[in-house]
């Protein structure tokens, strides 16, 4: 799939032109473009095969005859044009909080910063401190902003790294025949970040070659590192490594186990083994020379007493010994999620109308959808006057009539203001099914008052769900302080929900924090912050968080029916 390639391009496309102060309403026309194709669940050579790319939101014919180009020749005009001669290190800089375009271009004018080498030099020299406009404050907040992405390199988020590995397996089902593939490492525990991509394959010895030689032939290997015996490494077009190993059927669970991790949930099962008298390794489970389990996940942790371990826990954080004592949890999954909480449409950020977002959650499985859009403070975004709510409600009750036997939620992500007060007023909240408040500016306050201000919003009997409890984004901002526990004390008294934010590059609230929830009996409501159809997908990437906090179907407010959920809502609000 080219997905990515094209995504990444008309991103870069966009950035390029607002570091050159070109026509906003371009830039945001790919950046919508990157967005989209970026969020697409197919191929979109296949959308291009059956002429349907400007069906997709956001692509006109200028966009489509770009990605039909790319398609047929591997290469894209416009793209060449924008970015001949600009410094391919300049785009790196708006990773970095306080590093927007203007602050960048004038950093490239007056101080010849082109990269993160660059900027770090400035910085050493204090070649940034007599830049007009450039205030102490602002030093401070891009020299630890560079701090972040230097500590981030390496790292590769959950979305990115999961649909590649797909990809690859896929890849090799087409070319050769495989009893068994599976991505391990952090990857198959589905932490956030991750390294490289571990895949191992089983297969039989002599099959080895022929697996290793469609490895290095797949389509997204831009170069190949390694390809001989039982092992294969490539780099991929977006620079990430994927290391393959061929793995014969009967060390195929051992391998599993080993391969998976962590360090740290190995070292403890091994200790195990040795009370046992066995030994355990990424061949076998082993009694002196012979072998009595490896081909399995299960056969290998019944040798040691233990029913199979979820991935998604195996971090050393108690899970051997639940699962000893038979108190393993029942994890949640996609069946178990019957609705999203959290989505917008084309009233504030989002693509699509009401209607169109409603029949695509329908499609997708889900039983109700609630539509979010942003309150009247977050002007960048779109937020919604008064009266532009009103007529989106309006629209929604239309969407309603015309779409029998699903439930939209009247909604919104109302902004948390400065000193804890609500965009909106009491009555126009009250009249909504389902209220987000979500800090979204000031993160530079104290921890002490950045608590306060979101507390006195869980405790609002408007407010249902706290989002964003950090508002971080992953390896580009760190999240603001706040007492997450104090939050959730406030929560629990409320009753009110905590957000975990389905996008890669949020996850906030984190696994442990998800735990730490589960404990307090605070409900978490998983939302896909989607803004086009595709971007519902993003829901697995929660799920997969909340599978790491240890979180049953139970703990998800978005379990409930549609008309248990009202009910609870109600309840609550009473």
């Amino acid at each position: 799939m080219k997905n990515a390639e094209i995504a990444r391009m008309f991103q870069a496309m966009a950035d390029v032109m607002e570091i050159k102060g070109e026509n906003p309403f371009r830039v945001n026309s790919y950046r919508n473009a990157a967005r989209v194709i970026s969020d697409l669940a197919e191929d979109v050579a296949a959308v291009a095969a059956r002429g349907e790319l400007t069906g997709l939101p956001g692509v006109g014919e200028g966009t489509a005859g770009k990605i039909e180009q790319y398609l047929a020749e591997g290469r894209m005009d416009a793209y060449e044009e924008l970015t001949e001669g600009f410094p391919v290190g300049v785009l790196e800089l708006l990773r970095i909080p306080g590093m927007g375009p203007k602050t960048v271009a004038k950093l490239m004018d007056e101080r010849d910063v082109r990269s993160l080498d660059d900027l770090e030099k400035a910085l050493q020299g204090g070649e940034l401190e007599d830049v007009p406009g450039m205030r102490a404050k602002t030093i401070r907040k891009i020299r630890a902003g560079l701090d972040l992405v230097r500590r981030s390199q390496g790292r590769t988020l959950l979305g990115e790294a999961l649909p590649l590995a797909h990809e690859v397996i896929e890849g090799l089902r087409a070319r050769v025949k495989l009893d068994g593939a599976e991505a391990a490492g952090s990857l198959r525990r589905r932490k956030e970040t991750v390294g490289d991509i571990d895949i191992l394959v089983n297969s039989r010895a002599g099959d080895a070659e022929g697996v290793i030689e469609a490895f290095a032939g797949l389509d997204c290997a831009s170069e190949v590192l390694a390809a001989g015996g039982t092992r294969g490494s490539i780099r991929t077009g977006q620079g990430l490594q994927v290391d393959l190993r061929v793995v014969p059927p009967e060390s195929w669970g051992a391998a599993l186990v080993y391969f998976t991790g962590s360090k740290a949930h190995n070292v403890k099962i091994r200790g195990l083994a040795h009370e046992r008298g066995l030994k355990i390794n990424e061949y076998g489970v082993f009694r002196g020379e012979e072998r009595v389990a490896g081909a399995t996940e299960e056969d290998v942790y019944a040798t040691l007493g233990l029913p199979w371990i979820p991935p998604e826990l195996r971090e050393d954080r108690g899970e051997v010994e639940a699962a000893a004592a038979g108190a393993l949890p029942g994890l949640i999954g996609p069946e178990d999620v019957l609705g999203d909480l959290h989505a917008h449409t084309n009233y504030s950020d989002g693509v699509l109308a009401p209607l169109d977002m409603a029949r695509a959650a329908k499609a997708y499985g889900y039983r109700y959808i609630a539509l979010t859009d942003h309150s009247k403070n977050l002007r960048i975004a779109g937020g919604l006057t008064e009266e532009r709510l009103a007529r989106r409600n309006d629209e929604i009750d239309a969407a309603r009539a015309a779409l029998k036997g699903f439930t939209i939620l009247k909604g919104t992500e109302v902004d948390i203001l400065k000193d804890g007060s609500l965009d909106y007023s009491d009555e126009v909240l009250a009249a909504l099914d389902w209220v987000v408040a979500s800090v979204h500016d000031h993160f530079g306050m104290s921890e002490k008052d950045m608590t306060e201000r979101i507390v006195r919003a869980a405790r609002s009997p408007h407010v249902d769900c706290i989002g964003h409890l950090t508002g971080r984004l992953i390896g580009t901002r760190e999240g603001y302080a706040v007492d997450a526990s104090a939050v959730l004390a406030a929560c629990a008294e409320t009753g009110t929900c905590l957000e975990l934010n389905a996008q890669p590059d949020r996850l906030d609230i984190t696994d442990l924090v998800c735990r730490e929830a589960a404990q307090a009996g605070v409900k978490v409501a998983l939302g896909s912050d989607a803004h086009s159809a595709e971007s519902l997908r993003l829901m697995q990437f929660g799920i997969a968080t909340a599978r790491r906090g240890w979180l049953g179907p139970e703990d998800a407010i978005n379990h409930l029916t549609a008309a248990r959920l009202r009910k609870f809502l109600a309840s609550r609000k009473g």
